[in-house]
C-alpha cells in the first residue's frame, strides 16, 4: 500500500471518526458541566470530576469504531479490500486517541479557567488512560460479539463496578495514579482487538 492509499484511507476514517466518535463526545462534553459543578475545584475535586465524568468520553470515542463492518453485507467488501483490515483498526484507534486527547484537554482549559487547581499534563494523561481502559473494554465486547450495542452494555457495567468500593480503588486512575493492572489492561484488549478484529470475516470467507 503506497503513501497515497494510506493518505485515503486516513482520510476517509477520519471522516468517519469525526461523525460517529467525536460529535457525540463533544454532545457528552457540553452536559457534564450541568451534571457536575465544575466551578473552583482543587486536585482532588479536579481528579474526581475526570475520573468519573470526563473519562466517560471513552465510551463514545472508542467502542463504535468498528460498527461499519458489523452491519449487514458488509463481509464481502472488508475481504476483498487490498489492505489489512488490522491497518484500518490500528488507524482509527490511532485517530481517536488524538481526538480523545485534544478533548481531554480542552475540558481541563475550561475547567482551569473556572477557577480548578490542578496538574494539567499529570491529570490529562491519567484522564486519557480512563478514558482508553473503558473505551477499549466496549470494543474488545464489540469486536468479539460483533455489536456495538454489546460493547456499550459491557463499557457502562465496568464503569458501575469501578464505582465500588473495591474495585475502584485498584483503578482510581485518576486521583492515585495509573495502577500496573491499568496497563496490562490496555495492552490486553488493545492486542486482543487488533489481532481478533478480523477473525469473524476470516472464518466466513473460509466457510464460503
Amino acid at each position: 500500500m503506497d503513501a497515497r492509499n494510506l493518505l485515503i484511507i486516513a482520510g476517509s476514517n477520519l471522516r468517519l471518526n469525526i461523525k460517529q466518535t467525536l460529535f457525540p463526545a463533544i454532545l457528552l462534553l457540553l452536559v457534564m458541566p450541568l451534571i457536575y459543578g465544575i466551578s473552583n475545584l482543587d486536585s482532588v475535586k479536579s481528579a474526581d470530576c475526570l475520573e468519573r465524568m470526563v473519562a466517560l468520553v471513552g465510551l463514545p470515542m472508542f467502542v463504535p469504531l468498528l460498527k461499519p463492518e458489523q452491519e449487514v453485507g458488509m463481509d464481502a467488501i472488508i475481504t476483498m479490500r487490498p489492505f489489512s483490515y488490522r491497518i484500518i483498526v490500528v488507524l482509527r484507534i490511532g485517530l481517536s486517541l488524538i481526538c480523545t486527547t485534544a478533548l481531554i484537554l480542552a475540558f481541563e482549559g475550561y475547567m482551569r479557567m473556572e477557577g480548578g487547581s490542578f496538574p494539567m499534563d499529570a491529570y490529562m494523561f491519567r484522564t486519557l488512560t480512563a478514558a482508553m481502559a473503558l473505551g477499549f473494554i466496549g470494543l474488545l465486547a464489540s469486536t468479539l460479539s460483533g455489536n456495538t450495542a454489546v460493547g456499550f452494555l459491557v463499557s457502562f457495567c465496568w464503569y458501575l463496578a469501578l464505582q465500588t468500593e473495591n474495585l475502584g480503588a485498584v483503578f482510581k486512575t485518576v486521583s492515585n495514579g495509573v495502577s500496573v493492572y491499568q496497563v496490562l489492561l490496555l495492552l490486553g484488549s488493545g492486542t486482543a482487538i487488533i489481532f481478533l478484529g478480523r477473525l469473524p470475516f476470516e472464518r466466513k470467507v473460509r466457510s464460503v
